[in-house]
């Protein structure tokens, strides 16, 4: 039957390997598409989680108890991220439908995501925002789950490197762009239009990739770009009114992603318990910078507008370093690459904590926007070569459970340590937060020393 359809086979994922893509040439207009929905989601997550979302907390909770209120935030949507995402990946690898396996839920997520950051606009308590969050949350990992799994499936290992610099620098690029216009729109008043530009980005960005990085149909299927969708959902509602069969197919599905065979691949494990690390110290940073510099750095009203030269220079030097550094990682290799990135990471994450003033912080920004390109480039690339290419949407799924993880945990620790160090010391707990991250950075880069490159001599020595 014509259609959407997940298959049940197996607990190991192999039959997927029939049904994605083989990677191919990939020129830089094909990895330009590739990257555009990266760039859109980044645009809005830099939009809310930097200036949108500490706007609407404030105006929620009052100032007392934003830092933890905007804590309590992040970590239900970290929650989300961290069970819905693999799953939704997971479900990818098993797609069949003549729209390819990833597309068909990407399109299904952003459209859900948009719905419900509508409703963020009249979301006027905390309990609202959490709600309305959540659903964001669960609507836009459908989408980016099987995203993910279109770089190992469209892009030939020897332009991965290349292709991980590009998703960085949109990353970053797309972040800026989000704080600055957001930042502009917030300080103006118009909370709403700046929720309508996050989520227009997204739209676009999305269309963008679905067009130009098109899937081959799996399964034998076939159909007009057109037509393809409205067959594929037609398809699914079918195979709703079959409980049994999708049923089936869906415990054997989340029996898959949750499977203990992850924890053979121990050069994989590594890897995420380094980037639980690294992107703690960077979830530490982001979501209290708006507060840092409106209490420890006294702009108090103008934070807002503070916050987007300073974001600005550093999503600028991570640009120029992404690009370059997921080069690099040919020639120094992955793992090295991750740890001096982190290393350096470590001492601007210390420079901030110790800042005499704001001016002071756009000298700190540089060394570390290097760091932050550097290491989004060379981890995604480590992290891309380690996974079973049958299984990618499976296992970048699950590497959200770190990357989300990290977020849940930088805030939940970092939250209320802010707050109680400002109790005794207005201004000081961030400054204090800051610290940690400097920590993390260090310990993240002790954790990758353990993973072995793919290719690498079975017992040499890492670097």
């Amino acid at each position: 039957m014509r259609g959407l359809r997940f298959l049940a086979a197996g607990t190991s994922g192999h039959h997927a390997s029939r049904l994605g893509a083989a990677p191919r040439e990939a020129g830089l207009a094909r990895l330009g598409g590739l990257t555009a929905y990266w760039l859109g989601l980044s645009v809005l997550w830099g939009a809310l989680t930097t200036v949108i979302l500490p706007r609407l907390v404030e105006q929620a909770v009052g100032t007392a108890v934003k830092t933890t209120a905007l804590a309590l935030v992040a970590a239900v949507q970290a929650v989300v991220a961290m069970v819905v995402q693999p799953t939704a990946g997971a479900a990818s690898d098993r797609l069949s439908s003549p729209w390819g396996r990833r597309r068909p839920l990407m399109v299904v997520g952003v459209a859900a995501q948009l719905v419900f950051l509508a409703l963020l606009v009249r979301a006027g308590t905390l309990w609202a925002i959490i709600g309305v969050m959540a659903l964001s949350e669960l609507a836009s990992n459908t989408a980016q789950g099987p995203y993910q799994g279109l770089l190992p499936d469209t892009v030939p290992a020897d332009r991965r490197g290349l292709a991980s610099g590009l998703l960085g620098a949109a990353q970053l690029t797309g972040q800026v762009v989000g704080v600055a216009v957001a930042g502009l729109l917030v300080a103006l008043g118009h909370d709403g239009a700046a929720i309508a530009f996050a989520g227009g980005a997204v739209a676009l960005g999305l269309l963008t990739t679905i067009v130009a990085a098109p899937e081959a149909p799996t399964a034998g299927e076939d159909a007009s770009l057109g037509t393809a969708l409205r067959v594929s959902m037609a398809g699914a509602l079918r195979h709703l009114g079959h409980r049994p069969a999708w049923g089936r197919a869906l415990r054997t599905m989340l029996l898959d992603v949750w499977g203990p065979d992850v924890l053979e691949r121990r050069d994989y494990v590594w890897l995420l318990v380094s980037r639980l690390a690294i992107l703690m110290a960077t979830g530490t940073l982001q979501p209290f910078i708006y507060f840092y510099l409106e209490d420890s750095m006294g702009l108090g009203d103008a934070a807002a507008q503070g916050v987007v030269p300073l974001a600005a220079l550093v999503a600028l030097v991570a640009l120029l370093a992404a690009i370059p550094g997921g080069a690099a990682t040919a020639r120094w290799g992955r793992v090295r690459t991750v740890r001096a990135s982190a290393l350096l990471g470590a001492a601007g994450a210390a420079a901030f904590a110790v800042a005499p003033g704001y001016l002071a912080l756009f000298a700190i920004a540089i060394p570390f926007g290097m760091a932050m390109g550097v290491f989004l480039s060379a981890d995604w690339a480590l992290m891309v070569d380690l996974v079973p290419p049958d299984e990618a949407g499976r296992y970048l799924g699950l590497s959200n459970v770190a990357t989300a993880g990290a977020g849940l945990l930088a805030v939940v620790v970092g939250g209320p340590v802010a707050d109680l160090v400002n109790s005794a010391v207005p201004g000081l707990g961030y400054r204090a937060v800051f610290v940690l991250a400097a920590v993390e950075f260090l310990a993240g880069a002790w954790f990758v020393r353990h993973v072995r490159e793919p290719g690498a001599v079975p017992g040499a020595a890492r670097p």
